[in-house]
Parts: structure tokens; C-alpha cells; sequence
């Protein structure tokens, strides 16, 4: 057998492995992603104690084959300043969920202030998700308007 014929089966071979990887970690990067966001119409539960608690919760599934890392941060924006924010990092294996809890503390004396009519609030989230050694990886940033119900 010639050496290029060889060069030639080892370069195929390395592109057939390649395309397989690529497809698993976007599976499972997708699936991870798909999955963390709630779906539907969302109420937030918020605790008026002192200080006052926004629980967030998140379910990320990991239906794929290869593990998944999920970065996800939520923040309360009020008149385009970031006042409080939370992060969190979880490492998700295939076929696993990992519930991810997020809160949010805010003195009630500033909640009083923030969730009156007229105050321009905003919730901002970035989720990010990689696998494959960081080599296969997607982010999303969100802005969601939300205040006070009338």
C-alpha cells in the first residue's frame, strides 16, 4: 500500500470522527439549552420578607452523549442599572438532570422602590452552554421587560 493511500484513509478517517463528534455535542449542547429555559408564561414567586428573595429555578436535561457545562446568570435591572445579580455553574452528565437554583436578595426598603408603576425593570439573563472539551459551545443574552401587574 502506498504511503498516500494511507495519508489519504488516516485524513477520512479524522474527518468521519470529526463529523460524529460535532454532531453529538451539538445534540447535546442544544438539548441542554433547549431544556433549561422554562417554557410557557412565567410567574415569579418573590418572598416579601427582609430581605426580599427572587427565586429562580432551572431544569437543564441532558438527553445527549457527551457531558455538558451550563453557565447561567440572572440579573434585576432598574432604569438600564444592573442592581443585583446571581451566577451559577453546573457540570450536567449524559442522561442527567441538574436543577440549577438562582436568588436574588434585595433589602425591602429598595424592592418597595423597584416594583412600583412606572419603574423601568428589566430581568437579564445569560445562559451558556459547552461540551466537547470547550470545543462545541453556544451563548444567549435576554432581556426581559417586567414590572409591576396593574
Amino acid at each position: 500500500m502506498k504511503f498516500s493511500k494511507i495519508i489519504g484513509l488516516l485524513i477520512a478517517f479524522v474527518q468521519l470522527v470529526s463529523a460524529v463528534a460535532l454532531i453529538l455535542g451539538m445534540h447535546t449542547m442544544l438539548g441542554v439549552f433547549a431544556t433549561a429555559l422554562p417554557s410557557g408564561e412565567q410567574e415569579i414567586d418573590i418572598q416579601f420578607t427582609d430581605p426580599v428573595i427572587i427565586p429562580f429555578t432551572l431544569t437543564p436535561t441532558n438527553n445527549g452523549y457527551l457531558e455538558a457545562t451550563m453557565e447561567v446568570s440572572v440579573g434585576m435591572v432598574i432604569d438600564g442599572v444592573k442592581v443585583v445579580s446571581d451566577s451559577a455553574t453546573v457540570t450536567i452528565p449524559p442522561g442527567s438532570i441538574a436543577p440549577v437554583e438562582l436568588e436574588l436578595f434585595i433589602s425591602q426598603a429598595d424592592a418597595q422602590e423597584y416594583f412600583q408603576e412606572g419603574v423601568d425593570l428589566q430581568w437579564e439573563t445569560d445562559i451558556s452552554v459547552t461540551t466537547l472539551y470547550d470545543l462545541i459551545s453556544f451563548s444567549n443574552h435576554m432581556v426581559i421587560e417586567g414590572g409591576s401587574q396593574q
